[in-house]
């Protein structure tokens, strides 16, 4: 369990708190990523329409099968490498080592709401003004903190904090640039010509003269804040 940074939260107060902030309803389709032993399992299914609990550990699956429910469906594998169901909201006790790339994964998705329970250093890092990873947050979600959650409310204990966040899929304001975000494995000068053909109707000839300045011949995913600050700015600024 530990080998694969699993904390799983033994606290039924802290269970109950995770469901309710979601505001589960019958006809949501939940999502949850680690559902190990399938502790927080049990209560999302006791408000849900249906639950994907997703698990990587192998030897937990018999675990999770013991929850006799027509309302479950497990799906065995990593949760960063599986295309997501349908679902309406998520709700996890994320493993840590996942945190970062499970949040960047969320930006692909549709849903109405996230209830996460991460380590609190990491969270300081989405809500701090100077990281790379709240200024794209910012561009996709509301970040909402709840509560921190001690040790004590996990087995194994974790040696850090962990603190309860809510996400909300905000109105993008700049559908340009945050279409340009989600195509991180392409060349800058490529994907922002394919985000403006995308949102401006406008012709790849058209695209390519709006972007002969641009010199940044990196991918977007290994842009650091300044360089994605500096390309906002140049997006904001195009006479389209």
């Amino acid at each position: 369990m530990v080998k694969l940074d699993q904390h799983f939260v033994i606290d039924k107060n802290i269970l109950e708190r995770i469901t309710k902030l979601a505001k589960i309803t019958k006809n949501d389709i939940v999502l949850e990523i680690g559902a190990g032993t399938g502790n927080l399992t049990k209560f999302l299914l006791k408000e849900a329409g249906k639950v994907y609990a997703i698990e990587l550990d192998k030897t937990l699956l018999p675990e999770l099968k013991k929850i006799k429910n027509t309302k479950l469906k497990i799906i065995s594998g990593n949760a960063l490498n599986i295309k997501f169901p349908e679902f309406d909201k998520i709700v996890a006790n994320v493993p840590y080592s996942i945190s970062e790339p499970l949040i960047q994964k969320l930006i692909y998705n549709n849903f109405k709401l996230s209830v996460l329970l991460l380590p609190e250093k990491f969270v300081k890092k989405i809500i701090s003004r100077n990281t790379k990873l709240s200024f794209i947050s910012n561009i996709f979600f509301e970040v909402h903190l709840d509560i921190e959650v001690p040790s004590e409310c996990f087995s194994p204990k974790p040696r850090i904090l962990s603190r309860i966040i809510l996400l909300k899929p905000k109105k993008i304001e700049e559908p340009i640039f945050a279409d340009f975000l989600k195509q991180k494995n392409k060349k800058v000068k490529n994907a922002l010509r394919e985000a403006i053909i995308r949102e401006k109707g406008i012709t790849k000839k058209e695209a390519k003269k709006l972007l002969k300045n641009l010199q940044i011949d990196k991918k977007v995913a290994s842009l650091n804040l300044r360089e994605l600050k500096r390309i906002q700015e140049s997006v904001r600024n195009l006479n389209v």
